[in-house]
């Protein structure tokens, strides 16, 4: 085997999140979603498309005024899917969601 070309080698190094912050930056998603929900924003009408939520709860939660610190601090910790994929952890688990796939 030779050396990698160019085009296989990683301009930056894919930074590891170790297991405690992703422990830390769910605690906090349930805080801004318990909070949320206090402040009004939306819940999930089962009629509409469970995916679509989420992705709009978090634009929700990443604009509001006492929200957007902390959400932009934890998008940027964990990247947006891993934050949404949190989320979505947090929604079913508080609200017993069944999502069918």
């Amino acid at each position: 085997m030779g050396r990698a070309s160019n085009s296989e080698r990683l301009i930056t190094p894919i930074p590891i999140v170790m297991q405690s912050t992703i422990t830390f930056c769910k605690l906090n998603i349930r805080k801004l979603y318990a909070k949320g929900k206090r402040l009004g924003i939306p819940e999930w009408n089962k009629e509409s498309d469970y995916a679509d939520y989420i992705h709009n709860l978090w634009e929700s939660i990443s604009t509001h005024r006492e929200l957007k610190e902390e959400a932009i601090r934890i998008e940027e910790t964990l990247g947006k899917g891993d934050t949404i994929q949190l989320l979505s952890d947090t929604v079913t688990e508080q609200n017993g969601v069944l999502v069918s796939k």
